[in-house]
């Protein structure tokens, strides 16, 4: 696991002009203790994805139609649930948004997100 969190900081997300720019250093585990389940890692695939599509910002609305931190339209959020949670994907948390993304994933695969699925070798 470690060895992966450390390969995803040297992904590379290319960024509208072309310009690359390396995914930001994962933050570390969770500490587990002798009585939880093993360390569930905090930066997951959908940071990863996240940091492509919107440069980690789990509350943008730019007004392109797109909301939150993977750039769920409404349609996609209305769809799987996330009215929910709020109004809008940037209006939810972090984790109502991965919530309502896996409902999608698990209907539409990667291709929900078509450009930042393939850059991070998704599909």
């Amino acid at each position: 696991m470690a060895a992966f969190l450390a390969s995803a900081a040297l992904i590379l997300c290319a960024i509208d002009g072309g310009v690359l720019d390396a995914l930001p250093t994962p933050p570390p585990e969770i500490e587990a203790d002798a009585s939880s389940s093993p360390p569930v890692p905090i930066y997951t695939v959908w940071d990863r994805l996240a940091a492509c599509e919107s440069t980690s910002r789990w509350h943008v609305n730019t007004g392109n139609g797109y909301y939150g931190g993977v750039q769920q339209d409404m349609l996609f959020w209305r769809r799987y649930g996330g009215l929910e949670f709020a109004a809008r994907p940037d209006l939810a948390s972090r984790e109502e948004q991965i919530v309502i993304a896996e409902r999608g994933l698990a209907v539409q695969g990667w291709g929900a997100w078509p450009v930042c699925s393939r850059r991070l070798g998704l599909r």
